[in-house]
């Protein structure tokens, strides 16, 4: 069921929403939105498998997401 609306979500309150699906910690998500601005290349989003505390592959699933939801309002 589609969730009814007058204006489509703010850019941060789908970030914050994809931040905790993922099970991020919050502060990653104004990270997230420096990738969705172009602040920070998703290039650099490359699991290293050092054992980090937030993955970087993580983080990037949690930027696609938000970039889909963002491409389908």
């Amino acid at each position: 069921m589609s969730e009814e609306r007058l204006f489509p979500k703010p850019v941060d309150e789908i970030i914050l929403e994809k931040v905790r699906f993922f099970f991020l910690p919050d502060r990653t998500a104004a990270f997230v939105k420096n990738l969705v601005d172009g602040k920070v290349s998703e290039r650099s989003l490359i699991c290293c498998n050092s054992g980090c505390d937030v993955c970087n592959e993580t983080i990037y699933n949690c930027y696609m997401a938000v970039k889909k939801e963002m491409e389908n309002r």
